[in-house]
């Protein structure tokens, strides 16, 4: 039988064949906090929509609608499904032409993709895979009008006739608004109920166990149900005049469903419980782990009592083989690291100083020199929040790539038109087409063609930037060039400015970045103002607007005492 853990990383690192292939970007943070605790892990999700809709119900099975109406069954299609928001009047003028539903089918709202429309097909054809992280959600329309009914006799319950439907009355346009909704699976119920009570102090009403019992997966499988309360559901008839109006109603109410959401995400965050954070000895784990080689800080390579803790560490987790002590702090553009071997397999140590191990996340695996590149476990969370970012059929440059395991994790899982890796250690740079090697031989890709959309391209990332054509990638993931000894850029020449100056032209309209950097405790809690006031002026000169996403913690723990890495997301609107 499979354990918790074990059927975790199973499911997360299925393709997600949602209409949009990827999480919903308001859906992604709670997410991600849910999914880095090893307790719980998210089965389906929806950060809340909108959309119009026609026909008798969506699981009829009437042959005369489904003939009259079309394609959807029992006739029922909906139309212009949004995750947002409406932004103008005259994009609500856009969205409520009920005239324009065939020849502007999105009408301003979600870009219509279809799955395998890029051609990246899954191995066997994945007819059989679960659809996953986005919840459908659906129900029955609201029902036409019914005649009034017979008086009910005693003890009985009335007959409900069976009214025929006009072509007019099937045809009726309907706006529904449904709301935050998301299904978590827990290890026990002792942490569905902490879920629960993180859930209901953000503000849920609608929050309970929805299954539990023992499958044949695993042991004790408890789901979690979370569903807001903003609903609409109405007809529309002549919609003229009346549009902003009807945005302003779903405005309304997706501003209230997501600012539940934000409390949600620091209930969460907030939320004590915990099975995973503590060792048998209930001492909490202070090493990192890279594949099989554990990582302790904080040690005295010299002392005795070094090897009595590698020893230690070896003992309670079979899986390691090596324990390493890091000695200094990372150094160099490179960022490499000094590790000496304290117990496990000695000659692991190269000639040249690498120290080479296979790390793995969620099914995607790649090589790591731990000694002559960077690379840290820490980051896994924020590693699977990108992934989840990313949408189907983009085009994405990945700058500083590293070994590259966030590149690889987007290869493997999403339905990507084109991924490019730009790195300048030679040494990250044979890690990486190692890994890439990897991924077209691991059964746990789900993307069938993944190996082939990959480029790896090597040098200075200044240099690279000026061969890449503008306005041609979707998303692009930057860290912020700086050295861990100093309080700033590499140097003058080579700012953050200057390089989001050249990195952001490549962006397509709208196109979304990953920006990394360093922060203070207190910059975190305020949301990175900083950061982002930097990524606002170059913006600005470059005469574009930013719309910012997203700003917080990258990965788990502190690079530093009261500093973190921190993302940015922001989308670039340049007309």
């Amino acid at each position: 039988m499979s354990t918790f853990l074990e059927v975790k990383n199973r499911v997360l690192s299925k393709r997600d064949r949602s209409s949009r292939g990827r999480i919903d970007q308001h859906a992604v943070t709670i997410c991600s906090l849910i999914n880095d605790r090893e307790e719980f892990y998210t089965t389906s999700s929806c950060s809340g929509r909108f959309h119009l809709y026609r026909g008798v119900g969506n699981k009829s099975s009437n042959a005369d609608t489904k003939k009259t109406l079309g394609k959807g069954p029992g006739g029922f299609d909906r139309f212009r499904i949004s995750h947002g928001f409406i932004a103008s009047s005259e994009a609500a003028l856009r969205y409520f032409n009920l005239e324009t539903l065939k020849e502007d089918p999105e009408g301003g709202g979600d870009k219509i993709v279809e799955v395998d429309q890029y051609e990246n097909l899954l191995e066997g054809g994945g007819a059989e895979e679960e659809e996953e992280e986005e919840e459908e959600n659906e129900s029955l329309p609201l029902a036409p009008p019914t005649a009034p009914l017979a008086p009910p006799t005693l003890n009985s319950h009335p007959t409900v006739p069976e009214l025929q439907v006009s072509e007019d009355e099937a045809s009726l346009i309907f706006l529904r608004f449904e709301s935050f909704i998301l299904h978590v699976c827990c290890s026990s119920l002792n942490a569905a109920d902490a879920l629960m009570s993180a859930a209901r102090s953000a503000g849920y009403k609608t929050v309970g166990v929805q299954s539990s019992g023992a499958t044949s997966k695993v042991d004790g499988k408890v789901i979690v149900q979370v569903l807001g309360d903003e609903f609409l559901e109405m007809p529309l008839f002549d919609t003229k005049g009346k549009e902003v109006m009807l945005a302003k109603l779903v405005n309304d109410r997706q501003r209230r469903n997501w600012a539940k959401i934000g409390r949600f995400e620091a209930e969460v965050k907030r939320m004590e419980y915990s099975e995973a954070d503590k060792t048998k000895g209930g001492k909490g784990k202070h090493y990192d782990v890279v594949g099989d080689v554990a990582i302790v800080k904080d040690v005295d390579v010299n002392s005795p009592h070094a090897e009595t803790i590698g020893m230690d560490i070896m003992q309670s987790n079979s899986k390691i083989k090596v324990v390493a002590v890091q000695n200094d702090s990372l150094s160099g553009v490179e960022k490499m690291s000094n590790l000496t071997i304290v117990a496990g397999n000695f000659s692991r140590l190269q000639k040249d100083g690498g120290l080479v191990t296979t790390h793995q996340e969620f099914g995607i695996k790649c090589l790591v020199d731990l000694n002559r590149t960077f690379f840290t476990a820490r980051m896994g969370p924020e590693r699977i929040r990108l992934c989840n970012c990313v949408s189907r059929g983009e085009n994405v440059l990945s700058l500083f790539s590293g070994v590259g395991l966030e590149g690889l994790m987007i290869a493997g899982r999403r339905e990507i038109s084109g991924l490019t890796f730009v790195e300048l250690n030679p040494v990250a740079v044979n890690c990486l087409k190692r890994g890439l090697e990897l991924l077209g031989r691991n059964k746990a890709v789900v993307v069938k063609g993944a190996k082939e959309r990959v480029k790896i391209l090597e040098g200075d990332a200044m240099e690279v930037l000026k061969s890449l054509e503008d306005n041609s990638f979707d998303r692009i993931i930057a860290p912020r060039p700086k050295e861990s000894s100093t309080d700033g850029d590499l140097s003058s020449e080579f700012s953050g400015s200057n390089f989001l100056e050249a990195m952001l032209p490549k962006l397509k309209e709208r196109g979304e970045c990953h920006w990394y950097d360093f922060a203070a405790d207190h910059e975190v809690e305020s949301g990175c103002p900083r950061t982002k006031k930097g990524i606002e002026d170059v913006v600005r000169q470059l005469g574009w607007r930013a719309e910012f996403l997203y700003a917080g913690k990258a990965g788990s723990g502190s690079i530093a005492k009261r500093q973190f890495r921190v993302c940015i997301d922001f989308r670039v609107i340049k007309a």
